[in-house]
């Protein structure tokens, strides 16, 4: 029987727990996650998270915290082989990466070395990839940095965005999680990062989700599609900020384009222009206000044609 602890938080997070919970070799002797979060206007309600409640279904034993490294003890209460963190959002220390009897292992969003960091899968779209993955990858003090074990593909498609890559992504970590480890526990071999190759795709911080119109159309609609609706492609017009969650590329041809124009405003989108062409914005939110379709929002005549995006 291979005992684990897993430490993990949100859905997908949860998508890997399932399918050690599911496999009849792997024991989970506890999981880790953070605490639950205060929800409604009054923040009376605590809400645990997906990997919680998932656990707390399957009667497992339970830690929940916001630092597991000043937690250290209650880990040390359980006796395991493995680590097996899946969107923790926690650096762990040293000593913890120690506890386990084998090898503390993380499931990464991207296929190393390449999108080392916080946001794989936001930015494997906002960088026009089309394909990307999962590493089963062994943890070192250096972020991302250990060896990996089983990768494995995803295609992504010119529609996806990263709401469904989410759903693809967290599929296939439901189908592979369970069987990498039992390869790994059974002597599969680890296969060192090309350094050379290496790249870090970082947590988005508030300046990576602002629109540059300038850049080319299929650029801007990458950005789009890479940020929907969590943290929401952003940009200003006539003082509001309007966070953008999904848009299209336009076939008008105009002779010539100044960036973040709008060239066109009608019930089929707000038209915008790039740095090569036309983006037709197809849902909004104003700050403020509800998320909305564009085809509501220009009757709301806050915006104009020649309105210019900043």
């Amino acid at each position: 029987m291979i005992k684990v602890a897993f430490l993990g938080t949100p859905l997908i997070g949860a998508a890997a727990l399932q399918s050690l919970i599911n496999h009849e070799n792997i024991k989970i002797m506890v999981v880790v996650t953070n605490p639950d979060k205060k929800i409604g206007r009054s923040h009376s309600i605590l809400q645990p998270s997906p990997v919680a409640e998932l656990a707390q279904k399957n009667k497992l034993n339970i830690i929940k915290t916001s630092s597991i490294n000043k937690d250290v003890n209650e880990l040390k209460k359980y006796k395991f082989d493995y680590i097996i963190t899946c969107a923790f959002g926690q650096f762990l220390s040293d000593e913890i990466l120690s506890l386990p009897k084998f090898k503390s292992l993380n499931i990464h969003g991207s296929l190393l070395p390449e999108g080392r960091g916080g946001a794989p899968i936001h930015w494997a779209i906002i960088n026009g990839k089309k394909k990307t993955g999962i590493s089963i990858m062994e943890m070192i003090s250096e972020m991302d940095a250990g060896n990996y074990y089983s990768q494995y593909e995803i295609k992504i498609n010119i529609d996806d965005t990263v709401d469904t890559l989410f759903d693809k992504m967290s599929n296939l970590i439901f189908e592979k999680t369970a069987l990498s480890i039992v390869k790994i526990n059974d002597g599969e071999k680890s296969i060192p990062q090309d350094k050379s190759k290496v790249s870090f795709w970082m947590n988005i911080k508030k300046q990576d989700a602002k629109v540059d119109f300038s850049k080319k159309t299929q650029e801007v609609l990458n950005q789009i599609r890479g940020l929907t609706s969590k943290p929401g492609a952003w940009s200003k017009i006539n003082g509001k900020i309007i966070k953008i969650h999904s848009a299209v590329i336009s076939e008008n041809i105009f002779c010539s384009y100044e960036p973040g124009r709008i060239m066109i405003l009608d019930s089929d989108g707000i038209q915008v222009a790039t740095g090569d062409g036309l983006i037709n914005i197809k849902e909004i939110t104003i700050e403020g206000n509800k998320k909305t379709s564009t085809n509501i929002f220009c009757k709301l005549d806050i915006i104009n044609v020649g309105d210019i995006f900043s």
